[in-house]
């Protein structure tokens, strides 16, 4: 009961301490409907005149909207940019054991995206928009600047996704050289028994995560101290009820979503798929990413023709979440480069 109260305090306390004043400020929590299904969005800035910036959370159903991130997180960033959160469909508040497996396509979800953008265009009255998308999130975030390049003013993919069955050959290969290393046999034969991939069910894939959290592959530094005040921002997230705080945490939409999409997940291959693309184009990776291999981000982009221009940036200190190790390299990045350099195309 105590630890109840502890958690109900804190979100009073968050929101009250993070609420926004200025007049032109925003900071709405919104059910819309997306592909004729309810989903939730988080918006916060402050000033609605300033650009929007849609973030696409990983996963695929791992939310950010539950980490408070953009109370948190983006609390630099939404000074410059009108920020929101989206809670896809099947993750977070936008979960229900009813929805249909049918709506989980690589097709809805883009086309979702879509219509989300072209609500975000008419409430702000603005052509475009800003698209961010971390790992999971960016699958839909490159295949959305790829095929709607005209209301996009750039694209950041951070932890980018590029080939699903070469990322889970590295991921896998770099676990067993770590166990090979520790000279434990039990974990030896832990890290042996999960087999290497192509899997055909996403459970095995799931397994591999908690090997790549103990040697540093997700979060560099202090991984288990960082995972858990990532777990704690779940809970006391004024935007989340404790039981959807909880169901996240369960991994209830992440599970869901993988086992709903994964046919299309393991096929992913965007070296084949997107060859060209027509927005300026950003790449966030962190240097010891195993979840999202900076190498294989690398190649793809030697080889994208990017005509507005395209970068690559490497976060030294950082694995799968430089949003969070690197937070401050993270937002300068976002509004020293990106916006000023769009900002500064929009002049000429």
């Amino acid at each position: 009961m105590l630890l109840f109260l502890c958690l109900l305090v804190s979100k009073s306390y968050l929101k009250i301490s993070t609420r926004i004043e200025t007049p032109e400020g925003i900071s709405s929590l919104e059910e819309v409907t997306l592909g004729g299904i309810s989903q939730w969005i988080f918006i916060r800035g402050l000033n609605r005149n300033n650009p929007v910036l849609l973030f696409l959370h990983g996963g695929p159903g791992e939310p950010v909207m539950g980490m408070s991130s953009s109370r948190n997180l983006d609390a630099e960033l939404i000074h410059h940019f009108t920020v929101i959160h989206w809670d896809q469909l099947g993750a977070g508040k936008s979960y229900n054991s009813s929805i249909p497996i049918s709506s989980m396509t690589f097709e809805r979800w883009v086309e979702d995206c879509n219509e989300l953008i072209d609500f975000l265009r008419k409430r702000f009255n603005t052509q475009k928009v800003f698209i961010v998308g971390h790992s999971g999130g960016s699958i839909v975030g490159i295949k959305i600047a790829h095929k709607y390049p005209e209301k996009i003013h750039a694209y950041v993919g951070v932890s980018q996704i590029i080939n699903n069955n070469e990322q889970q050959k590295l991921f896998y290969d770099f676990i067993v050289e770590e166990a090979d290393k520790s000279g434990d046999v039990k974990l030896q034969h832990a890290v042996e028994a999960i087999g290497s991939p192509p899997y055909d069910t996403p459970e095995k894939e799931l397994k591999k995560v908690k090997y790549i959290i103990r040697y540093g592959g997700f979060i560099h530094d202090k991984p288990f101290k960082k995972m858990g005040i990532i777990v704690l921002n779940y809970l006391i997230s004024p935007e989340y009820s404790l039981s959807e705080g909880i169901k996240t945490i369960a991994g209830k939409g992440l599970n869901f979503t993988m086992n709903a999409r994964y046919e299309e997940i393991r096929n992913i291959n965007f070296t084949n798929e997107i060859q060209s693309i027509k927005v300026p184009t950003y790449f966030f990776m962190g240097k010891y990413d195993m979840i999202t291999p900076t190498d294989q981000v690398e190649n793809f982009y030697h080889n994208l023709d990017a005509e507005e221009g395209k970068r690559l940036i490497i976060f030294e200190n950082s694995a799968h979440l430089p949003i969070i190790e690197e937070n401050e390299k993270y937002r300068d990045l976002l509004v020293n480069v990106v916006l000023k350099e769009t900002l500064e195309k929009q002049i000429k």
